[in-house]
């Protein structure tokens, strides 16, 4: 989303580590700009797959590839300052879990998710029924998936949308 240049950035990994800290860290740089570090990745193999700009009320939902997922409130995050490895988002049990596969923002506006496998299986959902945890918890299964499928992506959106008339 667009910034208002004194909001707060998040950035999440998929070894389950997030990093919250204010944008007024990230000064304004040319297109050349190498730019600077958000979160330090701690071990080999984990990258970035959130970022965002949020808001004190947004939640954060995480859906781990094997399909367990939770909601965890942005103010459950404090703000320090960036190029820190960050915190736990969720705790990963190796094959049990896997990585996390998506991450969105989310707010009590946002009625749906759509959940998406690799393997082309959509589920339908409503943000309610993903439970609201601490970063401690393991979340919940969200979507089951078939044998040798994971989870590929997460959409938002507010259903009553859809159902407007076009201008």
């Amino acid at each position: 989303g667009v910034s208002s240049g004194s909001d707060d950035i998040v950035l999440a990994t998929a070894l389950g580590r997030i990093a919250r800290f204010s944008e007024q860290e990230v000064r304004p740089m040319g297109r050349d700009a190498a730019g600077v570090i958000g979160i330090r990745l701690a071990r080999e193999g984990d990258e970035v797959r959130y970022m965002g700009v949020v808001q004190p009320t947004d939640q954060i939902l995480v859906l781990t590839e094997t399909g367990r997922g939770k909601r965890v409130a942005v103010s459950d995050f404090r703000r320090k300052h960036r190029g820190s490895q960050g915190v736990r988002l969720i705790p990963l049990e190796g094959a049990r879990t896997g990585r996390v596969a998506a991450v969105e923002l989310v707010d009590e506006d946002d009625e749906e998710l759509l959940l998406i496998s690799s393997a082309g299986q959509v589920v339908r959902t409503d943000v309610q029924s993903v439970s609201r945890q601490s970063s401690n918890a393991r979340g919940v299964i969200v979507m089951r998936l078939n044998e040798g499928d994971d989870v590929a992506g997460i959409a938002v959106f507010r259903a009553g949308l859809a159902e407007q008339a076009p201008m």
